[in-house]
């Protein structure tokens, strides 16, 4: 088993092994001028609270860094001033970076440098000419000084990648700016975060994008989907993000629709079992915590007695524990008339009912419980098999609690999703994002009888109050690719080991071929049609998964590449089957495998 273990890691590492010889993608004419205490490239997002800051609100200047806010936010979330004003600095004392950007070295921008370099924070200093260095003599106070090759689109973009090891800094021989104080230009590390760039810097075709956009095209107009993100990435490369269609489709959308944007929060639904829950099990294994040969008993007390405690992890993780597929719970706490049971089901918050369900309905504390009760007490599938199963996903939650201490959302948000800065990443949106920003899902009449809007689709998961392991996870494809890329780099970002690579290759990899195709927890193309899932040129190494509501990631270890589709294929309807019917996953990923070969 250990002799496998290793071969398995060895052959998951191959790719990433392969990406790390190729040449380091270089941003051509940023030129890191000081890097004190080697500040770049930033290192800890989860420790980070970062305010940007352009100064001056001239007329003549105002536009020219109007892709800062946005592109920081590609990497981390953060607070953004124009000026700045007086009443900023109170904000600005309480942040521990600050990311300048100086249009120029004007009089009016030396006195705001001043008073923001008597914060005594570290700094970074964002120039965009190189008479700027020489009119601020005070940028040598900043803890790094980065010079941008002009004010464009793509001089922002490039020179904010450096910053964050999207992309590194050439270093530059002789002392091409000691006229300004300076020397050389220095080297800094590339390759730790995914950077933004073309189809042709990701080895990616140049139609790409327009044969993915005809494709999302025809599925719009079809009525697959209101909306939806896409996300091609190779080498570490985003190559393709764009967004399409509006938050909403059918009776009662809004007369002026909202568009969907790049910070589009999507309900994952099933995503969750493998953004969600699967990554706390892997850090809990790299802890010594628990292992797929750990039995439910051991895990889960309620089950210790039932005839799920002798069940290993491995066979509940590949969907073959003889474990139903789901049950309804939400049906036992509806009235045949349609009307909520009071006793679990309340119209406002209490100390007894603080779970939110939806808007204007809260469950009691009792429900979790109630429902962990039914999953032991439920009978098994008569026959062996693969049955997809919901039901152990909805349990992970418990033990992550009772193993570290933390509630499962507090946990892998602190111990992932922060470290990543994919700052979209959580449960209950509505927490921490406006309403806007969040697509809706379906109309329930059944059981909430609204617009599900910011809450979880799922019932389940609902009944838990917004926070299971099965569904129940909101985010952005951008945050999430931050995450896929974690697996494809076998547990790596942002210069930190998060996952081990063994780990990572372990659960990524099919436990029972031929016989059943899952992996632990992540799905695997299927051998008789691939295009079910994956594509039909998919590989037996690649890996994803799929969510009810319409989403989709898959990853292709051969080529270095990865594909998400964010979509509410469920409103205003779950009825509407048409994004399988026409194939959209399947055919995007094709489209990727087959852009990304000679």
């Amino acid at each position: 088993m250990f002799f496998g273990l290793l071969l398995l890691s060895w052959l998951a590492g191959v790719p990433a092994v392969f990406a790390q010889l190729l040449p380091p993608r270089l941003a051509p004419g940023v030129v890191v001028l000081r890097n004190a205490d080697q500040l770049l490239p930033l290192r800890r997002l989860d420790t980070l609270r970062l305010a940007t800051v352009k100064l001056r609100a001239h007329a003549d200047v105002v536009d020219f860094c109007w892709p800062l806010p946005q592109e920081v936010a590609a990497y981390v979330p953060g607070m953004f001033f124009v000026g700045p004003q007086p009443a900023d600095f109170a904000a600005l004392r309480k942040q521990n970076l600050l990311l300048l950007a100086l249009p120029d070295g004007s009089a009016t921008d030396r006195a705001a440098l001043r008073r923001l370099l008597a914060l005594r924070k570290q700094t970074i200093a964002l120039v965009f000419d190189s008479t700027t260095l020489a009119a601020l003599p005070e940028l040598r106070q900043a803890t790094a000084v980065v010079l941008a090759p002009g004010h464009s689109y793509q001089a922002v973009s490039q020179a904010v990648q450096v910053l964050f090891g999207g992309l590194g800094a050439a270093a530059l021989p002789g002392p091409a700016t000691a006229h300004a104080g300076f020397g050389p230009g220095l080297a800094t590390e590339g390759g730790l975060r995914l950077s933004y760039g073309s189809p042709a810097e990701a080895g990616l075709r140049a139609s790409l994008p327009e044969l993915v956009d005809s494709l999302v095209k025809r599925a719009l107009e079809a009525g697959a989907f209101p909306g939806g993100q896409v996300i091609v990435a190779r080498h570490g490369v985003v190559a393709l993000r764009r967004s399409y269609g509006v938050q909403q489709m059918g009776p009662g959308a809004p007369a002026v629709p909202r568009p969907v944007l790049n910070n589009t929060l999507y309900d994952f639904a099933s995503l969750t079992k493998v953004t969600a829950a699967l990554p706390a099990l892997m850090l809990l294994q790299d802890r010594g915590l628990l292992g797929p040969d750990y039995t439910l008993g051991s895990l889960f007390d309620f089950l210790q007695g039932t005839d799920k405690q002798n069940i290993r992890l491995r066979d509940v993780l590949t969907h073959q524990a003889r474990l139903r597929a789901f049950i309804p719970f939400w049906q036992d706490y509806v009235y045949p008339n349609g009307l909520l049971r009071p006793q679990f089901l309340r119209p406002d918050s209490t100390r007894r009912s603080p779970l939110p369900v939806a808007a204007g309905i809260w469950a009691s504390r009792l429900l979790p419980g109630r429902l962990y009760a039914g999953i032991a007490a439920s009978a098994l599938n008569a026959k062996p098999g693969y049955v997809y199963s919901d039901l152990s996903f909805m349990l992970y939650p418990y033990y992550v609690q009772k193993a570290t201490g933390q509630p499962f959302d507090q946990f892998i948000t602190e111990q992932l999703y922060r470290p990543l800065g994919a700052s979209t990443l959580g449960f209950n949106p509505l927490r921490r994002f406006p309403l806007g920003r969040i697509a809706p899902t379906e109309y329930d009449s059944l059981f909430r009888h609204q617009l599900v809007h910011g809450t979880v689709h799922d019932e389940g998961a609902a009944l838990l109050g917004g926070v299971s392991g099965h569904a129940g996870l909101f985010g952005s494809a951008n945050d999430l690719a931050k995450l896929v890329q974690l697996y494809l780099w076998q547990g790596r970002y942002g210069g930190q080991q998060l996952i081990k690579a063994e780990t990572i290759a372990e659960y990524t990899a099919c436990q029972f071929c031929p016989d059943n195709r899952r992996a632990l927890g992540f799905d695997k193309p299927d051998p008789k049609n691939p295009a079910l899932n994956a594509a039909r040129s998919a590989s037996p190494r690649s890996y994803g998964h799929t969510g009810f509501t319409g989403t989709y990631f898959w990853v292709e270890p051969d080529l270095d590449l990865f594909v998400i589709l964010l979509t509410n294929r469920v409103n205003p309807t779950r009825n509407n089957g048409k994004l399988g019917e026409l194939g959209v996953r399947s055919a995007l990923l094709q489209l990727a495998i087959e852009s990304a070969r000679p």
